[in-house]
């Protein structure tokens, strides 16, 4: 892809009418989207994200679940902390040895871009103009499997339970990452219209979500629409809140990781705050109390133990203070949200599609281009094993494209 400079100058004004979906009807979001981005610059910041977040998964796979604690650990023994780069040949990565320097050959499959993929999927077959009834017939028909919600939101799929029931039916998960994880592909497609983004991610994240798990996604969806067209990290995370409740639990996370960041706190003391005041124990309490009372069995799922890494409230707190102590740097953006934990490829992964959006594939340092050299492997059957991130940039950029004429039509109705 041609290479892109900063004067790719960008202006923008954006008008926003916000509007209500639900199952039944299509996205009635309405926005003018009126923005100067020319091609080549718009494709340079979606090949960016993609590319960034294919970085960060592999970058933080090797450490996914471990305590902040225990990954300064493994990697002082590595003589790889702070992490710079992808883990050594000497790391120990557990099972995630595809994920080290040595190995790493292209993007490896992963459920996050898996299931961003069958997004893509709905597209292509639907069009932009969707809900989350298209997408629960493109969950029906590509995907076979999840983790957590995902798997539950499945299952209650193919049991005739539609969203959003099929998000909150025996579905104690159903306020984890699992789409925060995966809504980088909203963003990409409403450039600096981060409602319109929001709205999309919405109707996604309902099919397996509720509330804090479905502000997520739209949390990181409206990043990446900002980070489109805004050089501002603080401004990002800022302006990304204005898609959520101001009163739900997700936004009080990320407002008080903002609060850290603008009195001066380093980004360990920021994820101290996050981790005493968001951060759940393994069994689902804070406190003593459960996340929610009525799961409180003593036995069936709750005995996993992933409580305190997978809820998503903490991991969108982690996401922020990569955002914010990246200041704007690539590299530093990916390793810090990969030294904070919890679910930290999703983070990393996250982190990495929102600053790639912003600083564009020409500005992704080579050194972390090169191990994934271009390739993807989506794990769908419905897609070749291993495509070009370059190919699908320029089909999501395709799309944006057509939510802009979509929005324009609405809006002139």
């Amino acid at each position: 892809m041609r290479k892109m400079s900063w004067l790719c100058i960008i202006v923008l004004a954006v008008a926003f009418s916000a509007g209500i979906a639900t199952g039944g009807q299509k996205n009635v979001t309405v926005s003018t989207i009126t923005y100067s981005l020319s091609d080549d610059c718009l494709l340079d910041k979606i090949y960016g994200s993609l590319y960034g977040k294919c970085i960060g998964l592999a970058l933080a796979q090797p450490v996914e679940g471990l305590p902040r604690s225990e990954i300064e650990k493994k990697a002082r023994a590595a003589d790889a902390y702070p992490v710079t780069y992808y883990f050594p040949a000497n790391f120990d990565a557990r099972h995630h040895r595809k994920f080290l320097i040595d190995k790493l050959d292209g993007a490896p499959p992963n459920d996050d871009t898996t299931l961003m993929m069958a997004s893509l999927l709905t597209l292509r077959d639907k069009g932009v103009d969707i809900n989350s009834r298209d997408i629960t017939e493109s969950w029906l028909k590509y995907v076979r499997s999840g983790c957590t919600a995902e798997g539950i939101g499945l299952a209650n799929l193919k049991k005739g339970i539609w969203p959003p029931e099929s998000g909150i039916v025996d579905n104690p998960y159903r306020q984890w990452i699992g789409a925060q994880m995966k809504a980088e592909i909203w963003g990409l497609i409403a450039p600096a219209s981060p409602k319109v983004a929001a709205k999309y991610a919405e109707q996604d994240a309902m099919v397996t979500h509720v509330r804090n798990g479905i502000y997520g996604a739209q949390y990181i969806a409206a990043a990446v629409s900002i980070a489109m067209t805004e050089n501002d990290p603080r401004s990002i995370v800022q302006k990304s809140l204005r898609v959520i409740p101001a009163h739900s639990e997700y936004a009080r996370c990320i407002k008080d990781v903002l609060a850290c960041y603008d009195d001066g706190k380093t980004w360990q003391q920021a994820w101290q705050v996050l981790d005493d005041r968001y951060a759940y124990n393994d069994d689902g309490t804070r406190n003593g109390t459960f996340v929610e009372e009525k799961y409180n069995t003593g036995k069936g799922l709750f005995k996993w133990g992933n409580w305190r890494w997978v809820h998503v409230v903490p991991n969108g707190g982690v996401c922020a203070i990569g955002i914010l102590y990246g200041k704007g740097d690539f590299s530093k953006s990916v390793c810090i949200a990969t030294m904070c934990g919890y679910d930290a490829d999703c983070n990393a992964g996250s982190v990495g599609g929102v600053i790639g959006a912003m600083v564009g594939e020409s500005n992704i340092p080579e050194k972390w281009k090169k191990p994934i050299h271009d390739d993807f492997a989506p794990g769908l059957e419905a897609l070749p094993k291993t495509v070009k991130l370059s190919e699908l940039a320029k089909e999501i950029a395709g799309y944006a494209k057509q939510v802009r004429a979509l929005q324009k039509r609405k809006a002139d109705k």
